[in-house]
């Protein structure tokens, strides 16, 4: 039955996803052709579309702590591809996400439409050309986040922070933001460690939404720090973000236990 379940949660996702991205195309082409920003419709849809994902997958978002206000850097822990339906649904944003996400088929194209900045690890020098576009993404319409740890984990801790990414505010000394983000799942499901976070190579990512739709219910806690973070070292920087992170990370698991 919950196989059954999964698969309808999945269909209903993939064409809730798909009149969504093609009723946002149309909107994104006639606020081209006005010559209007497009980060004003892009933050009203991105903020839709988290609403019904999460109602699609039964998701309870929990929101601890004020959001920062657009312009704004923020970090975040990396658990799953659904921690953007949190950061969307609380922030008006855009991401750096790696550069293998844009030759995804559909979803990089959609993901691009949204603005999302690409970065490519495996080159050091490309972290100079994001730098540049970070600074010229940065306005009173969106912030940006980041995912310093490189990657995702399975929430049992947070990972080493990434600094380069982070040469820009603090070059610049730009306070950054921070948030955490945690899952659960009910007693009846598997743990969120298991059947949520995505990360390491135990699953394909189609078996791994297969597995996370069979839950019967997905808790996510995202708190927000009340202070933001300033250094002109991206080391340092880095260091006292993850610190920040730990700490209130740490926090929302106390108080589920």
């Amino acid at each position: 039955m919950r196989s059954v379940i999964a698969i309808i949660k999945i269909v209903s996702l993939f064409l809730f996803t798909l009149l969504f991205f093609a009723t946002y195309s149309f909107l994104l082409m006639l606020n081209r052709l006005f010559k209007r920003p497009f980060e004003p419709l892009r933050n009203a849809a991105m903020h839709f579309w988290s609403a019904g994902s999460a109602l699609i997958v039964n998701m309870k978002i929990k929101a601890v702590g004020a959001p920062p206000k657009a312009p704004f850097i923020m970090v975040a822990n990396h658990l799953s591809y659904l921690d953007i339906i949190p950061i969307y649904l609380h922030t008006n944003c855009t991401f750096v996400a790696k550069k293998a996400v844009r030759s995804w088929p559909l979803i990089g194209t959609m993901v691009a439409a949204m603005g999302v900045i690409f970065v490519d690890r495996s080159r050091k020098r490309d972290v100079v050309r994001v730098n540049k576009l970070l600074a010229e993404n940065l306005n009173n319409d969106q912030g940006i986040v980041l995912f310093p740890e490189g990657t995702s984990s399975g929430g049992k801790e947070v990972l080493p922070f990434r600094s380069p990414l982070l040469e820009f505010p603090a070059s610049e000394r730009i306070p950054v933001h921070y948030a955490s983000i945690s899952y659960e799942t009910s007693s009846k499901d598997e743990p969120a460690e298991q059947s949520v976070c995505f990360y390491g190579a135990r699953h394909a990512f189609t078996e791994h939404v297969f597995k996370m739709t069979k839950n019967r219910r997905i808790e996510c806690t995202i708190r927000f720090g009340d202070h933001s973070v300033q250094e002109n070292d991206r080391k340092k920087l880095a260091d006292r973000l993850r610190s920040e992170i730990t700490y209130i990370f740490t926090q929302t698991d106390q108080k589920r236990t």
